[in-house]
Parts: structure tokens; sequence; C-alpha cells
């Protein structure tokens, strides 16, 4: 088993100076931000510090803990917990006066808070709390779970670390595994540390330094005995990688097979080398059914995933979920909270990858990355001894443990559009920008489409500041070219699993009466205005019916549409077609619950790339007045003597792309024009 092995990144320099709590937060980013060293959110640390009380004055020693749910890489002083050791020592006593079961001790620790922090501990704060030493370190390295996720994982504990560690045999975190540390510590005396099976390792020192060396050293250790005494090829010889799979096809079908009572996911496609290579290993399967060990792991990845055999996608998705479901029924508690979603939250696809399913990508990358962990484990264990999953019944209290469903109910709503996948085209300024901002901040991800490479980096940047960052993608695209359009929603697809709004916006505008428009200029605007608005329809419409999950699609239009434009004939003859284009699909595909909806904006000047110097100078000029005048001009000819920007029409694009807003609208034009009486509709 080959692992990079972490660096030793300590920096005395910047240590000298900082408090305890600040050292503790320099090692914590250190570590936390090492895969080697743990998987995202995982391991926790702390540091034992007498602090000031705020209301005495006097001296007390306060824990430090890494707060509940946090990330030790992104880590900073607010992130970590307060506890008074005076009043943890008194909690052993306490639970074996009232006979408290360990979960109910979690109830106590906000009493031992001090100086007001409101951060909630983490569930691991008895691990650290009865340990006798200054500075903790609980780590999820995959090496050292290799070892601890093993058959003879006490053994080989002896023999790597020797009396440096002891074994703990598997205890669900929490008191009770504080407590037996406690005690294995007492008669470990020279001991530095332990390997808790099949979940990782804790050990301790008597100050920061000390400890971050100590924890890379055990991992070095594991590391090197799998290096030097593992099988070559522990999950056995590689079969023929089948052909990589048709994600337009797979992923739209998959996402709607995996929603849950209206609650759409996307994904995040791993097709890594290394995960390709579990999946063409011959013994992948079989390893892949006995699911991940480390608690933190099955958190994210179900007790196991879906290994997608050829053949038909929904026979396999629903033999899946009959097995989650005889799964909860079997280990089900009294007091277990109701099943979620019995969908799979990974799809293993020979020849393509691994496929994470979530709430947002970056939730779905991690749990990809998860498997990815656990598959180092998988090797690892199987390379020096046999990998042991958890027992189901051990899995599913902890999938379905209560402090874990308190946990879930802690997290802050969700955006109205999170869950959702938007493609915008001539997304790089004016009215496609700030739609793509606006959807962005309503938790969207979003995709951008438009041939200004320079100005799409640009938006990009500006979407990703106010979205989710790794929900926002930019394709350089002309929608003149159906390779191009469908290459664009090949990407969304690959990156998110499917794409539920469409707005149609890239544009383009020319002058000329009827017998003035040269065929140039007719065949652009026939080509942007109306090939490409059916076109980029036509693509998303394909996606929609696959995933079978309803959808949106959104002409930006024109007020020209409604009102015959002067000296722009054939401009106001394509708006009218998107209009009309929009209330046939609305027609044509209300069956399958997907919307089609168009927006009138008119005069929209800022930021627009259809206002260039030579049409405003061409419209001015018809119009008899100076084009710096323009826009007093369309303010005052509007009823609501107001102008209209590029985020008025975003408003009432998000609107329409809202299921919560407009699920009952279709086949509807909104003017967004400040009021002309010649674009009502009639």
């Amino acid at each position: 088993m080959e692992t990079a092995t972490p660096p030793a990144l300590w920096d005395r320099a910047a240590a000298e100076g900082l408090d305890d709590l600040g050292r503790l937060v320099l090692a914590s980013n250190l570590l936390g931000r090492d895969p080697t060293v743990t998987n995202f959110g995982g391991g926790n640390t702390s540091v034992k510090a007498v602090e000031r009380d705020p209301l005495t004055g006097e001296p007390v020693e306060v824990l430090w803990v890494k707060g509940s749910g946090g990330d030790l890489g992104t880590a900073h002083r607010a992130s970590f917990a307060s506890l008074s050791m005076s009043r943890l020592l008194a909690i052993p006593a306490l639970v074996e006066s009232r006979g408290m079961h360990e979960d109910e001790v979690v109830r106590l620790y906000p009493h031992c808070s001090f100086g007001g922090n409101p951060v909630a501990c983490s569930i691991d704060t008895a691990l650290h709390a009865y340990v006798p030493a200054k500075a903790v370190s609980h780590m999820h390295a995959d090496a050292v779970i290799a070892i601890a996720a093993s058959a003879d994982a006490e053994r080989l504990c002896g023999e790597i670390w020797g009396e440096d560690m002891f074994f703990l045999p598997w205890k669900r975190p929490g008191y009770e595994l504080g407590r037996m540390l406690a005690d294995g510590a007492s008669a470990h005396p020279d001991a530095r540390g332990a390997l808790m099976g099949q979940h990782g390792f804790i050990c301790w020192a008597e100050d920061w330094e000390a400890c971050y060396a100590l924890t890379l050293d055990i991992i070095q250790r594991a590391q090197r005995y799998l290096e030097q005494h593992g099988r070559p090829i522990p999950l056995g010889q590689a079969v023929a990688r089948p052909a990589r799979p048709d994600w337009s096809d797979i992923l739209p079908r998959l996402r709607g097979l995996t929603s849950h009572e209206g609650r759409k996911l996307v994904c995040h496609v791993d097709d890594s080398e290394e995960a390709l290579a579990f999946l063409d290993a011959s013994r992948g399967k079989e390893m892949a059914r006995l699911g991940t060990s480390c608690p933190d792991h099955f958190l994210r990845t179900k007790v196991r995933p879906l290994w997608l055999e050829p053949g038909e996608l929904g026979p396999q998705l629903e033999e899946f979920r009959a097995e989650y479901r005889g799964y909860y029924s079997r280990c089900r508690r009294p007091d277990s909270p109701e099943i979620r979603n019995p969908n799979p939250s990974l799809v293993l696809v020979p020849g393509g990858g691994i496929v994470g399913w979530a709430r947002d990508p970056r939730e779905s990358r991690i749990t990809t990355e998860f498997f990815r962990n656990a598959i180092r484990v998988m090797s690892g264990a199987e390379a020096v001894s046999q990998y042991i999953a958890l027992a189901e019944q051990e899995a599913f209290d902890i999938e379905y443990w209560a402090l874990e469903e308190a946990k879930l109910r802690r997290m802050p709503p969700e955006k109205e559009l999170s869950r959702s996948v938007a493609l915008v085209t001539g997304a790089a300024q004016g009215i496609g920008k700030a739609t793509a901002m606006h959807l962005a901040e309503l938790g969207s991800c979003v995709v951008l489409l438009d041939r200004d490479t320079h100005a799409l980096d640009q938006t990009v940047e500006d979407v990703q500041a106010v979205g989710v960052p790794e929900g926002v993608v930019g394709v350089a695209t002309d929608v003149t070219d159906d390779a191009a359009l469908k290459r664009g929603f090949a990407e969304a697809v690959y990156r998110f699993g499917g794409v539920d709004t469409v707005v149609v916006n890239a544009g383009v505008a020319r002058r000329g009466r009827a017998a003035e428009t040269s065929d140039e200029d007719y065949d652009l605007l026939a080509s942007v205005l109306m090939r490409a608005y059916w076109q980029t329809a036509a693509h998303g419409l394909r996606v929609m019916e696959r995933q079978a999950l309803g959808g949106s699609i959104v002409f930006v239009a024109s007020k020209n549409g409604v009102a015959a434009g002067s000296k722009a004939a054939v401009y106001s003859a394509a708006k009218a077609f998107e209009l009309h284009l929009a209330r046939t699909i609305a027609v044509d595909y209300a069956a399958q619950g997907i919307r089609a909806n168009s927006v009138n904006p008119d005069a929209v000047l800022t930021g627009s790339g259809i206002w260039s110097a030579e049409w405003r100078a061409q419209t001015a000029s018809s119009l008899g007045i100076a084009p710096e005048d323009l826009e007093e001009h369309y303010r005052e000819r509007s009823l609501l003597r107001r102008e209209v920007l590029p985020e008025h029409v975003a408003e009432a694009v998000a609107w329409l792309a809202s299921e919560a807003r407009s699920s009952r609208t279709t086949g509807a034009t909104i003017p967004v024009d400040g009021g002309n009486r010649e674009g009502f509709l009639r």
C-alpha cells in the first residue's frame, strides 16, 4: 500500500508567542489539511490550559476541544469549545451514582462550559478530558485505520508500535469509549497513544509541538509497515476495464432515481485512476459490499454503496432500496429516527468511476473522498491481514444515532434553490450574469455558457463569491454551434448530474427594416435568436426527460416580441418566435412537469452585450437623441418612470425557476419593462 508520507510542517517561529489555544489552532490546521492524516471534518484535537475565570479572576484549568461538526483544516479560535476541567472530572461519579446512559452525558457538557462559550463540544470530548496529558490528537489516517480495521489489529498494534500504543476494541464514540481510554492509559503508563478498533487512533503529549510530531510518527510507522509487509495486489488482479459510460445518459437517470420525496441530489464523479483501479479489481465488488468501517465515513457513504451492473438502472435501484429498508427494519430500535432516503449515496460504475450523491456538490465530493479513504483502508487491511467491516447493528447505531440526528437538525435551513442545477446562456454579462448571480445566491448550482472567455472567467469568480464555489462552472460556448451547446450540457450533467432550469438568454441585435436587412444580418439573427433558442431548449428538455423530475425553461425574450420595434424587423420577429416556441414547449411537456415561460425586458442597457456602441448610436439616431441620453429616454418613456436593470430581470427569471414559487405557472410571459403599453399582452 503506497501512500504519501505526511510532511512535518511545524513552524517554531510561527508558534512562538502563541498562547495554548493558538498553538492548538496551528496544529489542528496543519493536521486537518493533510488528507493522509485525517478525512474532511474527521478527527479532533484538544489542549488543557490554565485560563482566568472571567468573574473571579482565579486560574481555572480549561479543556479546549474541537467543536461538534467542525473541520480541523479550517478551524480557528472560535471553532473550539471550552469546558471547565473540574466539572468534567466530576461527571464520572455523577454517571455512576445516577446510572446514566452515555448519551445522557452529552446533556451535561453545556453545564461544564467555561467563559460563556456557545460552541457545542465534540462527541469525543471524553476521549480528551480523561487522558492525563495536556495535548491530545485523535486522527483518522487511512494507514492507521487499515491496521485498526484488520482481523489481526491487536497483534499488529504491538508489532508496529510496541509499548507506545495499546489496543482498544471497537466501541462507539462517546463517553464510555473515553472511560475505556482512561482505564487503558492508567494500565499502560508508558504508552503515548491507543489504536481504536475499526476507528482510528489517539495520542498525547505535554505540548502541541511534541503531540504534532507524535501524530505524524504514528502514521508513518503504519505506512512503513504496510509498504514493507503488505501483499502487492491485495484486492486481486485487474479485470478488463469496461468502456467509459455515457454519463449524459446515465447520470440524469440516476439523479431522478435517487431523489426522494421531492428532494433532489447533485453528484460528483470521481474518475481518478485510484477509483477506476478499485473498480477493476477482481475483488472490488466483494469488498465494496462489506461497506466502510470508520464511523466518519459511513455517515455519508451509508452502510454500503450500489455497484452498478450493465443493464436497466431502475431494477437495480429498487433492489438497493429493498435491501436498505430491510437493513433498517432489522436494526431499528424503539427510539430510532425515521428511515431516511433509502437510495444509495454512492454508485460505483465500473469503467466510469465513483459517483457521490448529496445535497450540494461539496458534500457529494466529500462523500466520494470518504469512499476513497475506505478503498485505502480495505487495501491496507487486506495487504497484511483481513479487512473487517463494522457489524451491521453497530453501523446502524451510528447512522441512526440520536446524537447524529440532533446534529442534522442543527444544520442551517437550505436555500430556496439548493439541490437544483441551472444552465444560463449568454451568462458573462448583463441579464445573463445577473441571473447567474441571483440563482447562485438562492443556492442553485449554475453552469455559465458564453463565447467571451475573458468575461466568462471573471463572471465565474463573481458568481462563486456569492454561491457555493464548487457549484459554479463556466463553459466557453458559441450557442450557434450545436456541438458546442451539446458539450456545455454534457459538462453540466457530468459536474452535477443533470439540469433543472435552462435560461436561454444569449442574444444579438441588428437594426434594419425588412427590405434593408442583409442576408448576413438575417442569418446571424436567425441563428442566435431562433435556432440557438430552439436547440438550447431541446438539449435541456432531453436532460429533463431523462431525469423525470420536471424542470423549468425560461426564455429571455423582449418587449419587441409583442410590440413591433421600429427599424428592427427581423429582431422583433425572432423575439416573437421565442415567445411562441416557449408556449409550444409548455403545451407539449406539461405532462412531464416541465414548465416553459418567458420574460420580456425592455431597454436594459446596463452591462448589456447587445447594447454595443454601434447599437446605441443606431438606436439614438433613430430616436433623434444623443447616445448618452438613452437611459433617461427609456426611463421617462416607461409608465413607472423607472430604469430597468439586469437584476430586475434576474428576479423574474428566478421566480420562474423556483418550483416553490411558480409551480402553477407555464406558458406565461412576464414583462419587466417599467410599464410599456405597447408591450402589454393581449
